[in-house]
């Protein structure tokens, strides 16, 4: 990128996106925007709630003395597909997908990243507002306008006539709905089960933990 392409992307991306995510929370008065901070944040609860799930026993601690590894990608995936619903939407190689995509790219990278499906094949990513089922979505790319039919909910799809470019589309509405719904399944697993009480305790201990 130039120098100026860059001071652009500040103004004319980077910034844009933050008044549209952020100010929507501290002035709640526009109908578009949320898919980003509403993506990360539920994300980063899922990070909180897998590791209190899965715990942090002692063969963990030994070795991490300064907790680094108390969250970890494979807790957070763990505790989407045991409690996320429906199933079949919430199948171990696409919430792989999801979390490689969205969660290291919002957290750490600003935006999704990309992933690399084959040596020739991409997956890309966007989001949309409503019902997890549309028949219809036109999608800004850095192509111009895309037209999408069928589209569903974390299920990959293809608009490229080329079969080189895929996408894994994410309903906020739906992944709102979802993780609450899986939220209170866990909470209610959690007030009859010992092991989760313990494992609850030994993460939140660490966490609380000075360093």
């Amino acid at each position: 990128m130039t120098r100026d392409e860059m001071i652009g992307f500040i103004d004319d991306e980077l910034l844009p996106q933050v008044k549209l995510e952020i100010q929507n929370w501290i002035k709640p008065k526009k109908r578009q925007g949320g898919y980003f901070i509403t993506v990360r944040q539920i994300l980063c609860m899922v990070d909180f709630l897998g590791a209190v799930y899965s715990g942090y026993p002692f063969s963990e601690r030994k070795d991490d003395p300064k907790g680094r590894r108390i969250a970890r990608p494979d807790k957070a995936i763990r505790f989407i597909t045991t409690f996320f619903e429906p199933k079949q939407t919430y199948q171990k190689d696409t919430v792989t997908k999801l979390y490689d995509m969205y969660r290291h790219g919002l957290v750490h990278l600003y935006q999704p990243k990309f992933l690399k499906l084959t040596s020739k094949k991409v997956l890309k990513w966007f989001f949309y507002k409503g019902k997890r089922q549309r028949n219809r979505i036109i999608v800004d790319s850095d192509q111009g306008k895309k037209v999408f039919k069928n589209v569903y909910h974390l299920r990959i799809i293809c608009g490229d006539p080329n079969k080189k470019t895929y996408h894994l589309p994410v309903c906020i509405n739906a992944l709102y709905e979802d993780f609450e719904k899986a939220t209170l399944r866990y909470k209610d697993k959690l007030k009859n089960t010992k092991y989760l009480q313990r494992n609850w305790r030994t993460t939140v201990n660490a966490i609380c933990k000075p360093q």
